[in-house]
């Protein structure tokens, strides 16, 4: 196996283990490496359709990203700040989806509700 081989067995396991949030976190990084601040719309969509199987996991994030997609038709290019806000809010999305409530947790949220 060859050192390039190698490396992109590597490059592949890792972004496996990154969030989509930490996906769409690393368009800034690759802009800059490129020699410019902003992420075009084409990039931003590209990097939203390669997540868009993880956002399924929640209908809000799914949502979410169905939304900027929709976004990028009209835009030209993103910063970075906006990028990060995108992924901590997808990101939060999907971590509120795992979560574990146990049937007692729903019913005594349902009582609570109901009570009001």
């Amino acid at each position: 196996m060859s050192d390039t081989d190698t490396n992109k067995e590597h490059d592949m396991a890792e972004e496996r283990n990154l969030t989509p949030g930490d996906q769409l976190r690393a368009l800034p990084t690759e802009a800059h490496q490129r020699g410019t601040r902003f992420v075009s719309a084409q990039a931003m969509q590209a990097r939203l359709f390669s997540v868009y199987d993880a956002a399924t996991a929640a209908e809000d994030a799914l949502a979410l990203v169905q939304q900027q997609l929709t976004l990028t038709l009209n835009r030209s290019y993103y910063e970075a700040d906006e990028i990060e806000s995108m992924a901590s809010e997808l990101d939060s999305l999907l971590a509120l989806d795992t979560l574990d409530f146990s049937d007692e947790d729903l019913q005594l949220e349902d009582e609570l509700v109901s009570e009001e």
